[in-house]
C-alpha cells in the first residue's frame, strides 16, 4: 500500500496530461479528469469543497480506479468528507481522514465517476498547490504505467497571517497608518492588501542617524503596499551616519556621513591677517585636535567615520616681524620728534 502511494506521488510529480491513454490486459484504456471545481476565494471556513469527474472508456472489468488530492509537495493531505456517485469511494488505508486518495473496483468498461472532497483548511493563512489526479492499478495494487491523469489547482485558504517586520531598534513601522513600537514587529494580520511603511530617516541624537537603506528585495520606496497571503517577513535595512563638525568654520569636510566612510579634512595653513600680515605677521597650523588630544599635525588629513568627531584646528600667529617694525617705527618717530625739538629750541635762542 505505502509503495503504490510513493509510486503515484512519483508519477504525479512527472506527467503532465488531463487525460491518459494506456494498455491494460492487451486492451487500450481511456481516462480523463473533467470538471473539476474548488473555491476560487480565499476560503475562510475549516473545510473547502473540491469536485472532478473521472471519465473512463475501455477499461476491463476488476481493474481498480483511484483518485485523490495531491499535495504538490507531496504531503499527506487530510480529507473530510469522500464520496463516489457509483458506490461508496473508500480510502485504502487504515485512517480516512489523513489518507491522500481513495479507490474501488470497476464494474463497467466505461462510464463516469463523480468526486467530492471536503479539504481540511487551516485557520492560519497559506496558499495549497493542489492536483487533482486519477489512475487505474490491476487487482494487486499495482498502478499501470501511463494510467495517471491530473489537475493543478490552487486554493487560498486561512483568515490570520503572521507578519514579520524586521528593523533596527531605533525605527518605528506604520502599518495601515498606525504606528507601532520601536524595532522589529511581529503581529497577526488579515490577509489583503496592507500599506506598510518606514521612515526615511531617524535621529539617535543630535550626531547619530539612520538613513533609509532599502528593502531586502531591493525596493527602494519607504511606502509600500503589500498583497499578503501567507506569513511573511521582510527587513528595512538601514544605514548608520556620523556627525563631523570642524572648527573654524573656513576648514572644509565638515558634514553627516555614512559609518567608516574615508573622509577628507583640510584647511589653509595660512590666514589672512590683514595690515599685520602686509607686515609679515605669519599663522602656523599645529595640528587637528579633538577633546584636547592631537589626532593629526597634517592640515590635510583623512579621517575614518566609525563615530561622531569633533575636531578643532588649532593656529599660532608669529608677529615678530611686524613686532619689530613697530618698534623700528617708534624708534624712528622719537628720534624725529627729539631732532625736531633741538631745533625748534635753536632757533627760537637765536
Amino acid at each position: 500500500m505505502r509503495r503504490m502511494q510513493r509510486v503515484i506521488s512519483i508519477l504525479i510529480a512527472i506527467l503532465f496530461a488531463a487525460s491518459t491513454v494506456s494498455v491494460v490486459h492487451g486492451q487500450t484504456s481511456t481516462i480523463q479528469l473533467l470538471n473539476l471545481t474548488y473555491p476560487s476565494q480565499r476560503v475562510t471556513n475549516p473545510t473547502a469543497p473540491v469536485t472532478f469527474d473521472v471519465a473512463f472508456s475501455d477499461v476491463p472489468k476488476g481493474v481498480i480506479l483511484f483518485a485523490g488530492i495531491q499535495d504538490t509537495e507531496y504531503r499527506r493531505f487530510p480529507l473530510g468528507m469522500v464520496t463516489g456517485a457509483s458506490e461508496a469511494c473508500l480510502p485504502l488505508g487504515e485512517t480516512s481522514s489523513i489518507e491522500p486518495f481513495c479507490a474501488w473496483k470497476l464494474n463497467e468498461t466505461s462510464g463516469r465517476e463523480h468526486i467530492e472532497f471536503q479539504l481540511q483548511i487551516s485557520n492560519r493563512a497559506r496558499i495549497y498547490y493542489l492536483a487533482a489526479y486519477a489512475g487505474l492499478a490491476n487487482s494487486t495494487k499495482q498502478v499501470i504505467p501511463n494510467s495517471i491523469t491530473y489537475q493543478r489547482f490552487i486554493i487560498r485558504g486561512g483568515s490570520i497571517l503572521t507578519l514579520r517586520v524586521t528593523v533596527l531598534d531605533n525605527v518605528s513601522v506604520t502599518i495601515d497608518g498606525k504606528q507601532q513600537p520601536p524595532g522589529t514587529i511581529s503581529i497577526d494580520i488579515t490577509p489583503g492588501v496592507h500599506a506598510i511603511s518606514v521612515p526615511n530617516m531617524t535621529s539617535i541624537d543630535d550626531s547619530t542617524r539612520l538613513v533609509f537603506g532599502g528593502w531586502d528585495d531591493a525596493s527602494m520606496q519607504t511606502n509600500r503596499t503589500y498583497d499578503l497571503e501567507t506569513d511573511t517577513q521582510i527587513a528595512a535595512e538601514y544605514i548608520k551616519e556620523y556627525k563631523l563638525t570642524l572648527s573654524p568654520a573656513s576648514a572644509n569636510g565638515a558634514g553627516w556621513y555614512y559609518e567608516g566612510s574615508i573622509v577628507e579634512i583640510s584647511i589653509s595653513p595660512q590666514t589672512s591677517l590683514g595690515l599685520l600680515g602686509v607686515l609679515g605677521a605669519k599663522t602656523h597650523f599645529e595640528g587637528w585636535y579633538e577633546n584636547g588630544q592631537l589626532k593629526t599635525k597634517s592640515y590635510n588629513a583623512t579621517l575614518q567615520m566609525n563615530s561622531p568627531h569633533t575636531l578643532t584646528a588649532e593656529m599660532t600667529t608669529d608677529y615678530t616681524l611686524p613686532t619689530m617694525i613697530l618698534i623700528v617705527a617708534v624708534a624712528a618717530v622719537v628720534v624725529l620728534m627729539v631732532a625736531y625739538r633741538r631745533k625748534y629750541h635753536s632757533t627760537t635762542k637765536t
